[in-house]
């Protein structure tokens, strides 16, 4: 397996913070890979600035979690909330950081959540971002969409209450990109000593067949152990069925049901991490 194909290196992780409470979850698991990859650890704190907007309008007003009750939104009392919300960020991340022997800081920024991920991107080998960290719904909300649609990393989704196990599952189908999804569900697997299992996507039978062997030959030769499962031009909820209960599912961005709209549905169903690689 050469370079390619084995995946890009993970030397630095940023993770996308907010103030939910999906935020330190996300937090958390950022930290395990991060020390697992022994790679440096970033924590970008947005400050929403559409949230600041908004409560300098008269009208603007804070919903309490416990009762139907209102009160006026006020601007200093919000951005004292923000930063009281970064400190304990930042606490948790010095004392993870201590725990897993890793470098790490928090960047605080303030601006468009989803610009300020995206310019970030760039310096970084993976992101990790909650499934809910913007949106109280239960589905994807526009924000983390938008990663999702102009996002050219790795980028790692998460859902609430959901650690990553194992086994490390991810999509094949022959392409130079699902070769990098390999490569890249190779490391996971790795740091954690388990199963790799492939899912071979295929017009065909033989096609099938000889592109599984090919990668049973691929993973003989770095002694990773892998079982290999094929799908026969599989519908979006037969491949949801397929993954359905595993570890996280590596995925290369693409073609078929792998085009975007297919992997927001795709996240939205199952409860497996999602390892999305461009």
């Amino acid at each position: 397996m050469n370079d390619t194909e084995r995946g890009p290196g993970i030397r630095r992780i940023l993770v996308a913070l907010d103030a939910s409470s999906q935020s330190l979850a996300a937090l958390e698991t950022a930290a395990d890979l991060a020390g697992r990859f022994k790679a440096d650890l970033v924590g970008l704190f947005v400050e929403d600035i559409d949230l600041l907007r908004a409560a300098e309008f008269p009208f603007a007003a804070e919903i309490s979690m416990f009762s139907t009750a209102t009160r006026r939104l006020q601007l200093p009392e919000l951005e004292m909330q923000l930063r009281a919300q970064a400190g304990q960020m930042r606490k948790a991340l010095e004392a993870l950081s201590a725990r897993e022997g890793i470098s790490g800081q928090l960047r605080v920024v303030r601006g468009s959540v989803i610009s300020e991920i995206l310019s970030a991107e760039p310096d970084a080998d993976l992101i990790v971002v909650g499934k809910r960290g913007w949106s109280m719904s239960k589905r994807l909300g526009s924000t983390l969409q938008m990663i999702l649609f102009r996002g050219r990393g790795m980028t790692l989704v998460l859902h609430p209450g959901v650690r990553i196990a194992l086994p490390v599952v991810t999509v094949y189908d022959g392409s130079a990109l699902s070769q990098k999804a390999l490569g890249a569900a190779t490391q996971f697997v790795q740091v954690r000593d388990g199963l790799l299992v492939v899912m071979v996507i295929a017009e065909d039978e033989d096609s099938a067949v000889k592109m599984g062997a090919a990668v049973v030959d691929r993973l003989r030769g770095i002694g990773q152990r892998a079982e290999v499962r094929t799908l026969i031009r599989p519908s979006l909820r037969r491949l949801v069925h397929a993954v359905q209960g595993m570890g996280p599912v590596v995925v290369p961005c693409g073609s078929g049901v792998l085009r975007p709209e297919g992997l927001c549905e795709i996240i939205n169903v199952i409860q497996n991490p999602v390892l999305l690689v461009r």
